[in-house]
């Protein structure tokens, strides 16, 4: 866990209305993946951190999007903390919600919550949209949203203690 997060999990430091605490990550919507991969690999020097090929019934759900399908891979540059997500959708429908962020191109950035709950609904309070449904992942719980301007972010409580911040 990179230096800055775990500061952020010991002073347990939240920031405005939603709740967050800690910055987690940028998603971007690439067509293909391993190519994506390569390149910022080869370019910048990055290293892949995690990868998950075949995802379907949690990407379904966080999405709202029946049906569809990820390969996913978090990359780590060596020179920020910050993680670089690569997300290849497949079964893309034909017709889809355009703040969706699954077309190719499409991107959204990633917040550490302490109570996804408190922070979907103030998020919707102030104008927001939730684009799919909170979702139980490995890590903890996530969803994708939209603030009032139309950008899209995720939220995402990580499992652990009674805060949503992870005892890793």
């Amino acid at each position: 866990m990179p230096p800055t997060m775990i500061a952020n999990m010991e002073s347990r430091s939240q920031r405005g209305a939603l709740g967050s605490w800690g910055w987690h990550h940028t998603g971007v919507a690439v067509r293909e993946i391993d190519r994506a991969v390569e390149h910022y690999k080869h370019n910048l020097g990055f290293e892949i951190a995690f990868e998950a090929r075949g995802m379907t019934d949690l990407i379904s759900s966080i999405t709202g999007v029946p049906g569809l399908g990820a390969h996913l891979i978090q990359m780590k540059s060596p020179v920020s903390e910050h993680v670089l997500e690569f997300i290849e959708f497949y079964n893309l429908p034909k017709v889809v919600d355009p703040l969706m962020p699954i077309e190719p191109g499409r991107s959204h950035t990633a917040y550490l919550v302490s109570d996804i709950d408190r922070a979907t609904h103030d998020l919707v309070a102030s104008g927001g949209v939730v684009l799919g449904r909170i979702t139980e992942f490995s890590e903890g719980r996530a969803v994708y949203c939209a603030d009032r301007f139309g950008t899209v972010i995720e939220l995402e409580e990580l499992a652990g203690d009674d805060r949503g911040h992870a005892q890793r």
